[in-house]
């Protein structure tokens, strides 16, 4: 049984690193409809910082004034808490959660750290066809510096549905049966707000997580498809058959990002669907993460531009293409800036993070200043409204 259970991890992993290319490309690609394009010059306009300032919880707005700007050379090149933080982290492999008003079973990967303490959680969905198993180097180094994450494994999975006895199941299958079905849009969200309904289980089925979970801190994360479903759960409305504008907002999420966010144009996304979106967000985009005849860097910047103002932030990385946020070794051989790309990634979420689901002042000083551009040599910029 161990065996076979470590020859099927390996066949899982083998299976989403040698198609990712091919993913890469279907999920920025358009399936059905008209997609929608960019207007002109807005391109250019990636270029050029928003005027105003976003604020962060209890305090005035985040404006990046010469005094809030100002750090010694040596702070500026750090980053934010790149170095792993002082929790050991706890991890649960694999935990089957069974939501029983859909008759449906969720798999879900933990870390947590293992000292005693109340702290936030963060829910990472993946992208189209993946699983639980990726964005480790993000979701584990956020659980050493305090956060209980918690990466479920959704309908669309490749590695799910061929482990659930899908024989002839593969990876770009999945990823054009997540763009064109509807049912999927619906499920990711309903995927996360059961997860979140089930944190008292898992309190009770974890001996680690025992008086852990403070479930007044929750945060949203997702990567490409999985960015789709934070913003489906921030209160973007979406477009499915005969039910336009549908929201699966959910009111105990406090903040979301997004690491190559979808614009409008699919999984029933519009030119309108941000408009409501009122939660802390920050995305984060690259200028290679141009996969396919509808995304672009400016695509991905739609979600910042047409929520809400305040509390809002978005991260352009130079050299960062569709997989870059997500792991060092990307499927781009263009970019050699791999692991300073994470580093980057990683201190705009983790700084995020502590400034809106633990309200603290270092991490809202962080995202005020140009830290994050002096840090990358200003191969990273980050905008603020």
């Amino acid at each position: 049984m161990r065996r076979r259970r470590l020859l099927r991890n390996l066949s899982n992993l083998l299976l989403i690193g040698g198609l990712s290319v091919g993913a890469a490309y279907v999920i920025t690609r358009p399936v059905g409809g008209q997609g929608f394009t960019p207007a002109a010059g807005a391109r250019s306009a990636l270029l050029n910082p928003p005027a105003k300032a976003g604020s962060a919880p209890g305090s005035s707005p985040l404006e990046a004034t010469a005094d809030s700007a100002a750090t010694t050379t040596s702070d500026a090149m750090e980053g934010y808490n790149l170095a792993p933080g002082s929790h050991t982290v706890a991890e649960v492999s694999d935990l089957v959660l069974h939501d029983a008003k859909r008759n449906q079973d969720v798999h879900v990967r933990v870390f947590y750290p293992a000292e005693p303490g109340k702290y936030p959680v963060i829910i990472f969905s993946h992208g189209a066809g993946g699983s639980q198993t990726c964005c480790e180097s993000l979701t584990q180094h956020w659980a050493s510096y305090g956060y209980i994450t918690i990466q479920p494994t959704h309908r669309d999975s490749a590695i799910q549905r061929r482990n659930g006895g899908e024989e002839d199941i593969h990876f770009q299958r999945a990823v054009r049966d997540a763009l064109q079905k509807p049912a999927l849009w619906a499920s990711r969200p309903a995927d996360i707000s059961f997860v979140i309904d089930s944190l008292t289980a898992l309190q009770s089925r974890i001996l680690g997580l025992q008086g852990k979970i403070d479930t007044e801190h929750i945060g949203v994360a997702g990567h490409s498809m999985g960015s789709y479903t934070a913003e489906a759960i921030a209160g973007a409305r979406i477009d499915l058959p005969g039910h336009p504008g549908t929201t699966f907002a959910d009111p105990r999420v406090k903040a979301v990002l997004c690491l190559s966010p979808q614009g409008p144009g699919q999984f029933g996304l519009t030119e309108h669907s941000f408009d409501a979106i009122s939660l802390p967000y920050l995305g984060v985009t690259g200028s290679l993460d141009s996969l396919g005849p509808m995304a672009s860097p400016a695509w991905h910047k739609i979600p910042f531009d047409r929520s809400v103002e305040g509390d809002k932030f978005h991260v352009f990385i130079k050299g960062a293409n569709h997989m870059s946020f997500i792991a060092t070794r990307t499927v781009s051989t263009r970019t050699s800036r791999g692991e300073a790309i994470l580093d980057d990634t990683n201190s705009a979420a983790l700084a995020f993070w502590d400034a809106y689901l633990k309200n603290d002042a270092r991490a809202r000083s962080y995202l005020s200043s140009n830290r994050l551009e002096a840090q990358s040599h200003n191969a990273a910029k980050l905008y603020r409204r």
